[in-house]
């Protein structure tokens, strides 16, 4: 593997984890909107980096899908939703877990991921070797930030995230799917986002509340 190359790994690879801390680090669900589109675009151009590398073309065009859906579509859907509920959501006033202990947490997890692959043995493969912890880190935080938050609708951005560290997985070990199987999940992503949004715009007008610890108190009740 000459330099160049390997600097492009680790730059994507870098930007790509610190647009998920940015996801990290805010309260606001607007601010962790614009912080999960700048990681769909860093996930766009990190798969394009991996269709350049492997020379699969058929990966541009998942790149291209990527930033079209989930730069673009999926968070044109999600603010549109957020003018449809009359709730103060937007806000998460108060978290499970702090803002500074979420980032200590997120980079122990980032640790952990990276220290996992290493104990696993796999081909010498640059792609692989450079996105496959990334992508476990993925979803690693995106499960943790589904976990902490207490807002319905801010866990749906874990969920999504959840779902960028599979498809990164995926196109780092496999170096891409078949075209027709990558539309399918596009579709399958933006669908699920869809039903979410009637969801959670539905539950907001019944219950008056996206809390999940409030919603969790009306069951017992």
């Amino acid at each position: 593997m000459d330099f160049p190359q390997f600097d492009i790994l680790a730059i994507s690879s870098a930007l790509l984890l610190v647009t998920t801390f940015g996801v990290v680090v805010r309260r606001g669900f607007l601010d962790w909107l614009v912080a999960y589109r700048y990681q769909a675009i860093a996930l766009s151009a990190v798969t394009a980096i991996i269709a350049y590398v492997t020379g699969i073309w058929e990966i541009y065009i998942a790149a291209a899908l990527t930033l079209a859906i989930k730069a673009i579509i999926i968070p044109k859907v999600l603010t549109f939703v957020t003018q449809k509920i009359k709730l103060d959501v937007k806000t998460e006033e108060n978290p499970y877990v702090s803002i500074r202990m979420s980032v200590l947490i997120s980079a122990i997890l980032v640790a952990l991921s990276y220290f996992l692959v290493q104990e696993i043995t796999i081909k010498s493969d640059a792609v692989v070797a450079a996105y496959l912890p990334l992508s476990i880190s993925l979803f690693l935080i995106g499960l943790f930030i589904m976990v902490v938050r207490r807002m319905a609708l801010n866990q749906v951005v874990g969920l999504l995230i959840i779902e960028n560290g599979l498809f990164l997985f995926t196109t780092a070990l496999t170096h891409g799917t078949p075209l027709i199987i990558e539309i399918g999940i596009f579709v399958d992503i933006f669908v699920g986002v869809i039903i979410s949004a009637i969801l959670l715009v539905r539950m907001s007008h019944t219950f008056d509340t996206l809390d999940v610890g409030k919603l969790e108190s009306l069951k017992d009740g």
